[in-house]
């Protein structure tokens, strides 16, 4: 089931890994999205690099929040975030 509402984050620039300072602009929910599922198939290069920070992180993939970086979109989890920048 779609989550009712829109993430809390999306339209905001936050930052996902203090020690790079790696930011990110959070779209919404993966499965508000229309079509947004399809990345998370397992032969789709977001979804892998998306899985393998999971594993790193110990998180499971019912959190996939829609990002954008500077270069692609890529996939992050909802608990990823470590600060707002805007």
């Amino acid at each position: 089931m779609p989550h009712a509402t829109e993430h809390p984050l999306a339209g905001r620039r936050v930052v996902l890994d203090k020690s790079t300072g790696e930011t990110v602009y959070v779209v919404d929910w993966l499965d508000r999205l229309r079509g947004g599922l399809s990345l998370l198939h397992p032969d789709h290069p977001v979804a892998r690099s998306f899985r393998r920070r999971l594993v790193a992180l110990d998180l499971h993939a019912s959190g996939a929040v829609l990002a954008r970086t500077a270069a692609s979109l890529t996939l992050v989890h909802h608990a990823e975030p470590v600060g707002v920048i805007s």
